[in-house]
């Protein structure tokens, strides 16, 4: 007798597949100013079976420094920034994603990310302030002194622009070279000042800082009348000690020179006109007569003071440093 035995063989999933990546290595790119929590990469493995689970993870091994920066969602494979990028720390990281599967089998996925500069840092000078100094041998082609600021950004970000800011008639004596930060001088002036140097990136949304220059001087004013000569007039029959008008010295930039005295030099002999030994005001000694004189002309001598020197103006010498001549024409006309 013959028996006949159907037998059924069922197979047993044994999980014994390993998860693949679609490929072995990614490259990003993102700018260090990217936001917090931005998506960067979604990893997807396949196992060939849809009921395979697959759990997710970061390996820092290589990039222990990058830890903490990304996290990844170990169901959906979602790589996110947790941390904000610092370029000027660290522009490249090496970290790998793993695929594990229930049964422990798993794939690698080596991500190279590199992080993109974007213009976050300012200029910084390497001091607050600078100090210059002018003398009377300084020439235009020499620098009196130079400033220096650094950008840690890169390219356009981090090259620097250098320019002044002060009232004009300062910046008709100094300049600087845009890229060296050399300050040099178009004349010799006096007198001290104090400049703003402001230095500037080329990104496209620029950053800038500044420093003080204080620039000292021991160089002597230039002090001149006002004018080279004044016509004043005045009526006949005034009573004495009428104004006639005054005299006054000035620097080179116009500003009126403190004086100690002024004195009247020369009057035609005739004695009719004194000056105020204080204010410079030319006045009347007694009543004019115009058919007795018509017109007078007057000299002024003054004495004045600059910081740390007594110059003395005389009608005879002209004296160069510390003595000085400065003289005022008055003419007296009816």
């Amino acid at each position: 007798m013959i028996y006949v035995f159907q037998v059924y063989i069922y197979i047993v999933d044994d999980n014994d597949v390993t998860p693949v990546f679609p490929s072995d290595v990614i490259r990003l790119q993102f700018r260090e100013d990217t936001p917090v929590s931005t998506l960067l990469y979604i990893a997807r493995a396949s196992v060939g079976r849809t009921n395979s689970t697959i759990n997710y993870s970061l390996d820092f091994e290589t990039d222990n420094d990058f830890e903490g920066y990304v996290f990844i969602d170990r169901w959906a494979g979602v790589i996110r920034l947790r941390r904000a990028f610092d370029r000027e720390i660290n522009a490249f990281h090496r970290f790998t994603v793993l695929a594990t599967t229930e049964n422990g089998r798993t794939a690698n996925l080596s991500v190279l990310l590199t992080v993109l500069d974007s213009n976050d840092h300012s200029p910084v000078f390497s001091h607050p302030s600078y100090l210059c100094h002018v003398t009377s041998t300084t020439v235009p082609d020499i620098p009196v002194c130079t400033v220096t600021a650094t950008d840690l950004d890169e390219k356009e970000n981090g090259r620097i622009v250098y320019f002044l800011t002060a009232d004009d008639h300062a910046l008709d004596i100094f300049r600087i070279d845009a890229f060296t930060g050399a300050i040099y001088i178009n004349r010799a002036a006096s007198g001290n000042r104090t400049l703003t140097v402001v230095a500037t990136d080329a990104g496209a949304l620029p950053r800038k800082s500044s420093a003080l220059v204080m620039v000292t001087s021991d160089v002597l004013p230039a002090v001149n009348c006002a004018v080279e000569s004044l016509e004043m007039s005045v009526e006949e029959n005034q009573p004495a000690h009428s104004i006639v008008g005054s005299v006054r010295l000035v620097y080179e930039e116009g500003n009126s020179v403190i004086v100690t005295r002024y004195h009247l030099i020369q009057d035609g002999g005739q004695q009719e006109f004194d000056v105020n030994r204080e204010t410079g005001e030319i006045v009347t000694k007694a009543i004019l007569d115009r058919e007795v004189s018509a017109s007078h002309v007057l000299s002024v001598s003054a004495v004045y003071s600059l910081p740390g020197k007594l110059i003395y103006l005389s009608q005879l010498l002209c004296f160069a440093e510390p003595f000085s001549a400065a003289y005022m024409t008055i003419m007296h006309l009816s």
